[in-house]
């Protein structure tokens, strides 16, 4: 089997495992109502499948090889799916089977931290002009000045703990690479193709996020709050997985893209 046929058959893997976790995340949510227990206690499939979905797209990514545009920006990509798994291996597999719930938590920030790094490796990536580009994206001062006056206000114990600081990084973050990649296509560096990928993608990966954000404010069980919640929650997924199929193939040159 040839790299091109491998890649597709990866492909419709994940297409297929984004249909059933989609179609269970609905069905659980059908026989619990807004009941979080019962939500967490019958989502073990679809952990396990979105987690897989990250995994198979980090392959596709490192199955690029000599189809990249540059070894830069395949680098730079592939660094970028590599934290990634990281992240998502702390959200949906550590957060949700560790042994200690007093860690869940903790996973939770490790997991946006590391997200942070995938959204400073987009940006790098995106405001590329050249293959020899090394300039510095300035518009990263915006996150690490977030970062700086948010952990010095948290030092002054203006927030209880870290959450509120990491959170407000990463929506820095995530803000600039929005902004960074909506301007990819007017650059001219990247092929009209990949450009409008690396511009869809990272569209699809704020909804994502914005979705992750509304579901975060969860409430009593059965209350309007705790309904809006888990609607959210079962929508990250599906603007999640096809953002990283998008910004994965967006590193695969012209006609050998799969």
């Amino acid at each position: 089997m040839n790299k091109k046929k491998l890649i597709t058959l990866l492909l419709v893997v994940v297409g297929i495992l984004m249909v059933t976790f989609f179609v269970r995340d609905w069905l659980v949510f059908y026989r619990c109502g807004a009941v979080e227990q019962c939500l967490i206690e019958s989502s073990n499939y679809q952990n396990i499948a979105k987690f897989a979905v990250t995994a198979i797209m980090t392959v596709v990514v490192f199955f690029i090889g000599g189809n990249c545009l540059c070894r830069r920006d395949r680098n730079f990509l592939q660094a970028g799916f590599a934290m990634a798994l990281c992240a998502d291996f702390c959200l949906k597999i550590m957060h949700n089977y560790t042994r200690c719930s007093s860690f869940r938590n903790d996973y939770t920030l490790l997991g946006i931290c590391f997200f942070m790094v995938v959204q400073a490796l987009f940006i790098y990536r995106h405001t590329r002009t050249s293959d020899t580009d090394k300039s510095f994206p300035w518009i990263l001062c915006i996150p690490f000045t977030v970062m700086f006056i948010a952990n010095a206000l948290h030092l002054f114990r203006i927030f209880d703990g870290p959450t509120v600081p990491i959170v407000a990084t990463y929506g820095a973050f995530l803000i600039c690479s929005l902004i960074v990649a909506c301007k990819v296509p007017k650059m001219g560096y990247f092929p009209e193709k990949n450009a409008r990928n690396i511009k869809r993608g990272m569209i699809l990966f704020f909804c994502c996020d914005a979705c992750v954000g509304i579901s975060l404010a969860t409430g009593d069980n059965h209350t309007v709050r705790e309904i809006v919640a888990t609607v959210a929650n079962n929508f990250v997924w599906y603007f999640y997985t096809p953002a990283l199929i998008l910004l994965g193939l967006s590193g695969y040159k012209g006609k050998e893209s799969a």
